[in-house]
Parts: C-alpha cells; structure tokens; sequence
C-alpha cells in the first residue's frame, strides 16, 4: 500500500534517552522526569474606553523541576548546590546530547532540594532550579573528545539571526601533563568560510562548565563552529558544547 502523506511517522523522541548535566556533573542515571517551564511577563496596557484587553511582552523567565531516584554519591554532589553563592549550570537534552540535538540550557539558583521514603518503593529525591536570566533553547555544537588545536564542522542554521543568544561549554573529563589547557571559542560566518569569534569561555585547566549570554540585539551569523587550542603534553579534553539563538 501506497504511503499517505497524511501516514507520515513522526519524529516522536522517548523520554529514556533523555540526559541532564547540572556543572559538568551527568546526572541522567538519578534522574527520571524532568519539567522545563519557560514564561514571559505580560503586562496591561488597557486604556479608558477599551472594549478588550491589550497586553505588551515583558521579561523572560524558567524554571526546571526534576524527580529521581537516591543515591549517596549523587546526593554528595547535590546538596552543595542548595543556597550556594554562586549559580549552578544545567544543560538537558530529550535526545541525548549529541551533534545537532536540540538542548535546554541555562544558569540558575537551586531553590529546592528534597528526598521521599514511601514504604515499598525506592528512595526519591527532587531539585528545583530556578534560572537566572532565563533559559536558552539550541542546539549541540560538538560533543567530542578533543586532543588537538583545530574545529568543529560547521552547523548551518539557514540564515543569520539579530537578537543575540547564548552559550555552553562542558568539560566532563581531562588528561594529560604539563597542564593540559583547552581554550574554547564558538566563531561565526556568514559563508563557512571566513569565520570571526562569537564567545571565548575561561580556559579550562580541569572539568568544568561556563554559560556566556550574548546581548540581545547582536548580530549572529549563518554558520557557527567551535574552535579549540589545546596545549600541555598527550592532553584530551571530553568537551560539550551548545548555542541557542533568540528569535
């Protein structure tokens, strides 16, 4: 039988393969659902005689809510994060976080953290972050293991954009002598030619993670890559990086 365009599959995504990366942490295995919420503030601009209410967009906002299963090890990890002084980094993918998958990601406040012991079943935990500055939606860059200066293949998006974004760079292990360091660049081009910088993040020494805002209203290219100079001896770098543009 001939395929109806209507009997298309779809590209539905199962939940198992979902990741989440809180710092350089991969907290997938502890975790098992995950709630992201983006909003925007609305406020009322209705005036004397209108017949309707009219609105105008204001401030975005997000919030991540996970639940899981305990474990000592990840609890260690975890319960720093509650009050810390400074902002605790998240990266999730649906799809895993692989060449291309699409990603929430952002830098936030741990407002909560908890544990359940229902009689009969596992041990569950619950972190809600709240993030600041919001939440970027985009893509993976490269997720690779990185032992030389060079980049990554280029991502094409199509056409450029002009409300800037943000950035992610996760370094989830590190190897070698003479202090392996690794500096990351995300570069832009309007051709996959030449290419300029877009974000440079700290130089990572060891595992880490960085998020960088780039400002509403610049300018981002068609083509994007990340661009890598590694020095020290037989150094290697496992390193994630993403960007989400703003519409």
């Amino acid at each position: 039988k001939k395929r109806d365009k209507g009997d298309e599959l779809m590209a539905f995504v199962h939940g198992k393969d979902s990741k989440v990366f809180l710092d350089n942490n991969d907290f997938g295995q502890y975790f098992n659902n995950v709630d992201i919420t983006r909003t925007a503030d609305v406020t009322e601009t209705t005036a004397f005689g209108g017949t309707a209410k009219s609105f105008i967009s204001g401030d975005k906002d997000g919030t991540i809510s996970m639940t899981g299963m305990f474990d000592s090890t990840a609890d260690a990890i975890l319960q720093p994060f509650l009050g810390s002084s400074t902002n605790t980094d998240i990266c999730i993918g649906a799809d895993g976080i692989t060449d291309g998958k699409s990603i929430f990601f952002g830098t936030g406040v741990v407002t909560n953290y908890g544990q359940s012991s229902p009689v009969g079943e596992v041990v569950g935990t619950s972190l809600d972050l709240q993030a600041n500055a919001g939440l970027f939606n985009g893509l993976v860059l490269d997720n690779a293991t990185i032992t030389a200066t060079g980049n990554s293949t280029a991502t094409d998006n199509g056409a450029g954009t002009t409300n800037g974004g943000g950035a992610i760079a996760i370094v989830t292990a590190v190897s070698g002598t003479s202090t392996p360091t690794a500096t990351v660049k995300i570069q832009h081009s309007t051709n996959d030619s030449t290419y300029v910088d877009l974000v440079t993040f700290t130089n990572f020494t060891a595992v880490g993670s960085q998020v960088s805002e780039v400002a509403s209203g610049t300018t981002i290219n068609r083509y994007l890559r990340v661009n890598y100079t590694i020095t020290g001896t037989n150094p290697s770098f496992n390193v994630i990086v993403g960007f989400g543009r703003v519409g």
